[in-house]
């Protein structure tokens, strides 16, 4: 079985979790803070589970990394080709208001047994858990779209598919933007103002992201001095994001680069900025001077 085969095992698991159970108890706090200190609800525990038990087995990885725990773990296949790192449960803090979740993947290959970078990926995506549980999986000419059916099974609905060129949604938290550290981030949503873009904004990145890559336009979260560093965690949430909106014929930044090129951290929590763009965005952005 591929790697891709496990995990759809994992995403059905958490998909009947989050339609059968009482999501009022599955959103409670536990005693616990992550790596990240995050508060842990009782979901990202039995989420992560479901990953790790899916993907520690499996003969071709080497190491896998989660969100929600403090170091990598390695397996027992020390010749595995390939690290995953994963978000079990992204946007947990909806969970309690039935609002729309996901789970993030990304699979990266070891190149002289090392990983250097976003370029190591082969392989990313994630899961939306709304009124359909849907899976969106890279590929080389595209993006495959998935619906799991009734049997839970995933069907793919969708093949090779790319974003538009330009949308008329941006996804931003503006109640932040009087803690933004770039001049140019603000200059940036004047000019999709005056284009007279609608903000859309839910706080779950799978979804804001997911969003964007359907309609077109920009998701961002920028540097700020509450989070001078980013907020969202690189290996788990910014790579691979930057590398599904690559093969959807989008583009990504940490305000400055690319965040495929952004240096594999040592430490694997590491924090970045994050923006998401559709072609006309993208260039928008790059013709701002700070």
């Amino acid at each position: 079985m591929s790697i891709l085969d496990n995990l759809k095992g994992a995403f059905v698991k958490i998909s009947n979790l989050l339609r059968d159970g009482n999501c009022l108890e599955l959103g409670d706090t536990t005693r616990f803070s992550n790596s990240c200190g995050d508060e842990v609800k009782k979901l990202d525990i039995l989420s992560n589970d479901i990953m790790k038990e899916a993907l520690l087995v499996h003969p071709d990885i080497r190491a896998i990394g989660s969100e929600e725990d403090e170091d990598i773990i390695l397996t027992n296949n020390h010749n595995g080709k390939y690290f995953v790192s994963f978000d079990p449960l992204d946007g947990s803090s909806n969970i309690k208001f039935n609002i729309t979740v996901g789970t993030i993947f990304c699979i990266f290959e070891y190149k002289n047994g090392k990983i250097e970078s976003g370029r190591n990926i082969v392989m990313a995506g994630y899961v939306v858990y709304g009124f359909n549980t849907l899976l969106v999986t890279t590929t080389e000419n595209g993006l495959d779209i998935y619906i799991l059916n009734s049997d839970n099974v995933f069907i793919k609905i969708k093949d090779g598919y790319k974003m538009p060129i330009s949308g008329n949604i941006y996804a931003i938290n503006e109640s932040n933007k009087y803690r933004w550290t770039s001049n140019k981030i603000q200059k940036y949503v004047d000019v999709l103002i005056n284009d007279r873009k609608t903000v859309r904004w839910i706080g779950c990145l799978v979804t804001d992201a997911h969003r964007t890559l359907i309609n077109g336009g920009v998701f961002a979260y920028p540097l700020d001095c509450k989070s001078p560093k980013g907020r969202l965690r690189l290996i788990y949430e910014a790579y691979p994001m930057a590398y599904i909106f690559r093969c959807a014929g989008g583009y990504s930044s940490n305000e400055k680069n690319s965040i495929l090129d952004v240096e594999f951290p040592k430490d694997i929590h590491a924090r970045s900025s994050l923006m998401l763009f559709s072609n006309k965005e993208y260039e928008q952005f790059c013709g701002i001077t700070s």
